[in-house]
This record gives structure tokens, sequence and C-alpha cells, in this order.
């Protein structure tokens, strides 16, 4: 690349680096007020509790992968983009076709990333605490253990030369992922609309059936960004009557596990019935026919 076009790429990520805490307050906010006048299920009487529970939690990782992860990630952007390594530098796709490309690529790594933390054990330790919300709403989407968070932001600095994305592309994916899974996450309908939206992104409904408590359920619709990635793995699925739907792991049912000190210390907990039940199921199939949409 011209140093011009470095520049104005640099300017360009300054932007966005703006944009993107704008935007989650603002995609915040605004499902939040949704999940307050158009609920889709009843809200829970300690609902601020356990918003703000969840987002002390997202505070304190925002500030602890700044501090990790900030230059880290922008210098190992920088060497790539200046040393024009990874498959789409090699490539040479056409800046409006090569953002959108760096997208796909970085949101099927997700799912990847996303199945992965289901079924290796480690990394299940820490992603469960996300699965352990038993109210379901917008602040879920910030719900991670700072261990998860670790992991794939390491992981991360090694997919960036390889895959040879830019600082730029990687804040326009990561702002478009902050509004969808916000969305998917909230207590919220889009009734009718539902269908036709999961056939490119995921959903409130799909996504609910994930965060069930019943296995198969909990093991599906792994996607992130786009839906088409669960239908191509054939680990799709959906349900009749979501307003069924138990959220939440039966082993950390008690309060003591939604407190801020119980959701750090959900990796190191005596392995419980649930892990046990994904061990005999694994090698089932997670979409059968039936049932599904």
């Amino acid at each position: 690349m011209t140093l011009s076009v470095l520049l104005g790429l640099n300017g360009m990520s300054d932007w966005l680096a703006m944009l993107k805490p704008v935007l989650t307050v603002f995609c915040l906010t605004a499902l939040w007020m949704w999940e307050t006048f158009l609920p889709f299920a009843e809200s829970s009487p300690n609902r601020w509790r356990h918003a703000g529970r969840n987002a002390v939690i997202a505070i304190l990782n925002t500030i602890i992968l700044g501090i990790l992860f900030g230059v880290a990630t922008v210098g190992v952007a920088a060497w790539t983009t200046e040393n024009q390594t990874g498959v789409l530098n090699w490539l040479n796709v056409p800046v409006p076709w090569r953002v959108l490309l760096a997208i796909l690529l970085l949101d099927g790594w997700f799912y990847v990333w996303h199945r992965l933390n289901h079924r290796v054990p480690l990394l299940w330790r820490f992603h469960r605490m996300h699965h352990t919300d038993t109210q379901m709403d917008v602040t879920t989407a910030t719900r991670f253990h700072i261990g998860e968070h670790i992991i794939a932001a390491t992981l991360r600095l090694g997919l960036i030369p390889l895959f040879g994305v830019t600082a730029v592309e990687i804040l326009v994916f990561e702002t478009l992922v902050v509004a969808v899974t916000m969305f998917h996450h909230a207590n919220v309908s889009i009734g009718r609309c539902d269908p036709a939206f999961r056939c490119l992104i995921v959903t409130p409904r799909m996504h609910q059936i994930h965060h069930s408590r019943l296995q198969p359920e909990t093991d599906s619709n792994y996607s992130v960004l786009f839906s088409f990635w669960d239908r191509l793995a054939r680990t799709f699925r959906m349900r009749q009557g979501n307003e069924a739907i138990e959220f939440g792991l039966d082993e950390f049912e008690d309060d003591r596990w939604q407190t801020i000190l119980g959701m750090l210390k959900t990796p190191f907990a005596a392995r419980g019935h649930n892990e046990t039940a994904k061990e005999s199921l694994r090698t089932e199939r997670v979409t059968d026919e039936k049932g599904f949409d």
C-alpha cells in the first residue's frame, strides 16, 4: 500500500475507534428502552441489579483488554499492512470487496471459536460464565469471563497476519459485532420479521435457543454475526414456543453465582452435571429435523 493509503486508513481507524464506544452506548440504551416498554418476556424484579453486575464485568474487561492488547493489536495490524502478509493481501482484493471478505473471515473464525468454547472442556469452563445468566437481556451480551477474552485476544494476534486484516477492518467487524450481539441477546422480539432477518444475521429468537438449559439446544446456533454458518455446519436449530425456554445452567442456579465474585469464580467451580451431559451428547447430532423451522 502507498503512504497516502496508509495515512487514510490510520485516519479512518482513529474515527472508528471513537465511533465504537458511542455505538455501544447507543445500542445498549436503545435496546434497554425497547426491553423496558416492549419486552419479549416479563422482566425480572431485580433487573437493575442484574444489569449492574454485568456492567461491572464489562467495564473491568474493557480496561484489562485495553491495557494488555490495545497497543499490541494495532501494532500487529500495522506490521501486517506494511509487510502485506496474509490471505487478503496475497489475493490483492479491491477495497470494497476486501472489507466484506475480511468480515466473513473474522466471523467464520468467531463461529469456530464459539463452537470450540462448547466442545473443549478448558474453554467451556470460562465460556460457561456467559451461559450462567438466568435473565437473558441486552446486558448478557457483555457478560464474558476475562479469561475467555484473554485467550481469544491472544489467538487473534496470530490471525491478523494470517488473514491479512487491517486495523480498520478489525474495527468495522467489531463495531458490527457489538450491534448485532446486543440485538440478539436483548429481551425483545421482532415477530414475523424474525425468519427473514435470520436468513442473514443472528436474531433474538435464534440466539435464545442457544442459551437454553437443554443441552442439545445449548450446543447449537453458534453464529455470532451471520447466521448462515450454522446452516452450513448443520448446527442450526429452532423450536416452537421460545417463551418456555429456561435460561442458565442447572449447576449455577444459586444466586451466589450471579454476583460479580461468583461470576469470576465460575471457571474454577466443581464439574457439574451439565459437563457430564455434554460429553455423552457430544457425539450425537445436534440438528435433527424435528421441531426445526
